[in-house]
């Protein structure tokens, strides 16, 4: 992404940040950009020398009733489980979700404050050893996830199609523009993975149970610690099965020279605490295709023209090998 508009959107949202952070008990003695992707996250540091994350929504990336879900989930772990997650922080009303109106749009934009989370990230270059532990973590959050169900379960996203996201992403990766940006013969690829990604996806629901799960949990969404992994970004929370889960914690590697060690770690450390639940590659395969398409979708609707060729561009060597093998 253009680092420059990303800073720009950050500095233009910190007055609203400091707006929302009155909310709470504390004081706050500094608050500055830590990172933009979907939202935009601010670093928080209270008079009392805590640290929090704040996480400014941006509109059209996620909606309320599933931030609701988060902020419900991640309560019911901290209750439940001696997991190393995030939590949410409550406003003085006893808020975790607090809505404004951002100046410039118009639009309202949901913020949540959660704690600090300690370490580094797992990255895209770590070793077996960080794989274990993220295998470990998506297995027990799995397993409370399994019996857990929200307040309300039809506010639930559900992963029973290539696009998810519904009515929170527009589709347009199908449009006159989109295979004008992209040109026909990357617009016929895509075409012809879609079929074997959606048997894929329908196969895996009728053969499976679907759940309460993280949705996210890949190399940037854990931080290591010594020998403990701290897990955070539940926004995408959703009822899928336990594959679909995994594919996404996969899915960063699946071009990746160190594949196949990267799957047996997680593998193994998945198997300490639930039985692995993918059948073959084509199944692993066809869920990273699914899942690609999605955010092609969505990296052409929410980017900048130049920024989203270039992403598809980047991704699209995968892709076309998956159509060789599977068409």
């Amino acid at each position: 992404m253009n680092q420059t508009r990303l800073v720009a959107e950050a500095s233009r949202l910190l007055p609203l940040a400091r707006e929302v952070l009155t909310r709470y008990e504390f004081g706050v003695k500094h608050v500055d950009h830590l990172a933009t992707h979907s939202n935009v996250l601010y670093r928080v540091v209270a008079t009392d020398g805590r640290q929090m994350v704040l996480r400014v929504g941006t509109p059209d990336s996620n909606s309320r009733s599933n931030l609701q879900v988060e902020v419900a989930w991640l309560d019911a772990l901290a209750r439940e489980t001696n997991l190393d997650v995030v939590s949410p922080i409550a406003t003085v009303a006893g808020r975790y979700i607090t809505d404004v109106v951002d100046p410039m749009s118009g639009r309202r934009r949901h913020c949540v404050l959660f704690t600090w989370v300690p370490g580094t990230p797992l990255g895209d270059g770590a070793g077996p050893f960080s794989y274990r532990l993220l295998g470990q973590m998506l297995a027990r959050l799995q397993a409370h996830g399994k019996n857990w169900s929200p307040p309300d379960p039809d506010l639930l996203r559900k992963w029973d199609q290539i696009f998810y996201y519904r009515s929170d992403d527009p589709l347009v990766i199908f449009s006159a523009r989109t295979t004008q940006m992209l040109g026909h013969t990357t617009m016929g690829t895509i075409k012809k993975a879609m079929p074997i990604a959606e048997r894929v996806v329908a196969d895996t629901w009728a053969n499976d149970e679907p759940q309460v799960v993280h949705g996210d949990l890949h190399e940037w969404n854990a931080h290591v610690v010594a020998t403990r992994l701290y897990a955070f970004d539940f926004e995408d929370v959703m009822l899928a099965t336990p594959a679909q889960d995994i594919s996404v914690c996969l899915y960063s590697s699946r071009a990746s020279s160190r594949s196949r060690e990267v799957v047996e770690a997680f593998r193994e450390g998945f198997e300490e605490y639930g039985a692995w639940p993918i059948d073959s590659n084509y199944q692993l395969d066809g869920l990273h295709a699914a899942r690609q398409i999605m955010l092609m979708n969505y990296a052409i609707s929410a980017l900048p023209e130049s920024e989203a060729v270039d992403y598809v561009a980047k991704v699209m060597p995968w892709i076309s090998g998956f159509v060789e093998r599977y068409a």
